[in-house]
C-alpha cells in the first residue's frame, strides 16, 4: 500500500501507536489514530523507560536481536526528535546493574547470561568490591552482579509526548475519548473500526491498545490472550541522586533521573482494570527500594501511581498481521513496550505499506494465542 489514497486506522495512541503512526505518515500513508483517553496518558507515559535489552534477555534467538535492535534504535529516535521538534527523550546510556545477594542467586545470574559473553557482548561479573564501585550507594550484602553497559533509559512522558507532536506535525490525525468496539471486515478484509461514535473506516486497521486490545470485538483471536497487569510505581526525589544507574535487586528497580528523581517499582497485579495504588503495593515497592540503596529511606515522595501493562501468558508481543487481510496486531509488549516500540513501528509500517517485513517475527504471531489464559 503506497500513496495518499491509503488511509489507515490506528486503535490506540500509547507509544506504540503513536510511534508507528508517524512512521506510516512518513512512508506517505494517511492516518487516523484513535484512543480511548488522551494519547500516551496511559501505560506509556506511565512507564520506567528502561532499555533492558540485554539485562532482561532470557536467552539468544529472535526475540533478543528484535530488542538489542530496538535498543540502538532508540539513540537514533532521541536525535530524530530532537532535530524535528526540539523534544528532549531524556535517552541516557547509564548501563544496568543486576545485583546478586547470595552466592546461589549469582550463580544463577551468571549462567543465564553466560550466551551474552559468550557471544562477546558487552556485559561485566562484577564482585562485591566492583558492585560497590560501580554503584557506591549500594547496601552492603551484595556478593556479585553483571554490568551491562549499554542497556539505556527513557524519559517516557516526554520521549512520548515528542512523538505524538512529531506525529502530529506529520500530518497524523488523533482523536481522543473514542472507544474502538470492533473491527469492521468486508469481503475478507479489514475496512475500518466500529467506535461509539460510528463508523470509522480505514484501508488497514491496526491494533495497538495495549492492556485493552482484548475489549475491541474482532481484534484478537482470543479476547483474554492480552490482559491488564497493573504495576505500582514511585517517584522519589533525591538531591544529589544515590544512583549512576538503573539497578535491578530485591525483585525490583530503581531508574535514576537526570534532575536527581529516582524512580522505583514495580508490582505485578491481575486485578482487571482496577485503577489506583495500594498501601501494600507501595510498601514492597519501597522496601525493595531502600534494602537496595539505604539511603533512599532519606528521600521524598513525589507521587505514586499505577498502570496496566498489556499481558501476555507466554509474556510475548503479539506483533504481525491475522488471518483476515489488511488487520495487523501490534500489542501484548507487558514490561518492553518503550524498548520494543521502535522496532514495533517499522514492523508494522512495513507489513501495511509492503505487505512483508525483513525482520524474523514469527515467534511474535498473533495467531499462536488461540487457548483462554489462566492467571
Amino acid at each position: 500500500m503506497t500513496g495518499r489514497t491509503t488511509r489507515v486506522v490506528i486503535v490506540g495512541g500509547g507509544i506504540i501507536g503513536s510511534l508507528t503512526a508517524l512512521r506510516l505518515a512518513d512512508a506517505g500513508v494517511d492516518v487516523l489514530v484513535l484512543d480511548r483517553g488522551a494519547p500516551g496518558a496511559e501505560a506509556s507515559s506511565a512507564a520506567a523507560g528502561i532499555l533492558a535489552a540485554q539485562s532482561e534477555a532470557t536467552g539468544p534467538g529472535a526475540l533478543f536481536d528484535l530488542a538489542f535492535d530496538s535498543r540502538a534504535l532508540h539513540a537514533e529516535l532521541a536525535d530524530e526528535l530532537r532535530g524535528r521538534i526540539g523534544v528532549d527523550a531524556g535517552f541516557e546510556r547509564r548501563g544496568v546493574l543486576e545485583a546478586a545477594r547470595t552466592e546461589a542467586e549469582a550463580d544463577a545470574l551468571i549462567a543465564k547470561n553466560a550466551w551474552q559473553r559468550e557471544r562477546a557482548l558487552p556485559v561485566e561479573v562484577l564482585d562485591a568490591r566492583g558492585l560497590r564501585q560501580r554503584e557506591p550507594g549500594l547496601a552492603a550484602g551484595f556478593v556479585r552482579g553483571l554490568w551491562f553497559p549499554d542497556d539505556a533509559a527513557v524519559d517516557p512522558a516526554r520521549l512520548v509526548t515528542g512523538i505524538v507532536q512529531a506525529a502530529a506535525r506529520a500530518g497524523v490525525q488523533f482523536r481522543s475519548g473514542v472507544t474502538a468496539r470492533r473491527v469492521t471486515v468486508r469481503g475478507g478484509r479489514a475496512r475500518g473500526v466500529e467506535t461509539d461514535e460510528g463508523l470509522l473506516e480505514g484501508d488497514a486497521v491496526v491494533i495497538a491498545a495495549g492492556a485493552w486490545s482484548g475489549l475491541v470485538d474482532g481484534a484478537l483471536g482470543d479476547p483474554a490472550s492480552v490482559r491488564p497487569a497493573r504495576g505500582q510505581i514511585v517517584e522519589l526525589t533525591t538531591c544529589p541522586s544515590p544512583l549512576r544507574g538503573v539497578v535491578f535487586a530485591h525483585g525490583g528497580y530503581l531508574v535514576p533521573r537526570a534532575d536527581g528523581r529516582v524512580i522505583a517499582g514495580s508490582t505485578l497485579e491481575f486485578v482487571g482494570y482496577r485503577r489506583g495504588v495500594t498501601a501494600d503495593g507501595i510498601a514492597k515497592v519501597l522496601s525493595a527500594a531502600t534494602r537496595t540503596v539505604p539511603s533512599l529511606g532519606e528521600a521524598a515522595i513525589a507521587r505514586t501511581w499505577s498502570n496496566f501493562r498489556p499481558y501476555t501468558d507466554d509474556r510475548v508481543a503479539l506483533v504481525g498481521p491475522r488471518d483476515i487481510e489488511g488487520l495487523v496486531i501490534a500489542t501484548g509488549h507487558h514490561r518492553s513496550g518503550i524498548l520494543l516500540a521502535p522496532v514495533t513501528a517499522e514492523i508494522v509500517r512495513d507489513l501495511v505499506v509492503r505487505g512483508h517485513t525483513r525482520r524474523a517475527i514469527g515467534a511474535l504471531s498473533p495467531l499462536r494465542a488461540t487457548a483462554p489464559l489462566t492467571p
